[in-house]
């Protein structure tokens, strides 16, 4: 089993992020139909690293802040999450929605801009 289309995923990933975020930049490092890499600027030394493999459904959100993954959501082995007071934990969860992961990076960025 395969997952979906590159672009049908970025569709749904630029649609969560237009309903969260009112700047943001996608820079496209890498595509195929089946994979994508990807940064989304939000600001100066802050961005969410994208990652996404329909062919093993490998999908990665990391909040980078000056070089360092200050939260994310992946899917290695199964779903967890890395929480914003100590990003090297892996917490599991059930699979999250984009919208939620989306929305969940957004409180961390209004955290660190405050």
């Amino acid at each position: 089993m395969s997952g979906q289309d590159s672009d049908v995923f970025l569709s749904e990933v630029k649609t969560c992020l237009k309903n969260h975020f009112k700047n943001f930049q996608i820079e496209i490092l890498f595509k195929t139909p089946k994979s994508l890499k990807a940064n989304i600027i939000l600001d100066e030394n802050l961005f969410i690293a994208l990652r996404y493999n329909a062919r093993n459904e490998r999908t990665d959100f990391a909040l980078i802040h000056n070089n360092q993954r200050i939260f994310g959501y992946d899917n290695l082995k199964k779903w967890h999450y890395h929480p914003f007071e100590n990003p090297s934990r892996h917490i599991p969860c059930d699979k999250p929605s984009i919208n939620k992961i989306i929305s969940d990076i957004k409180e961390v960025f209004k955290t660190i801009r405050r």
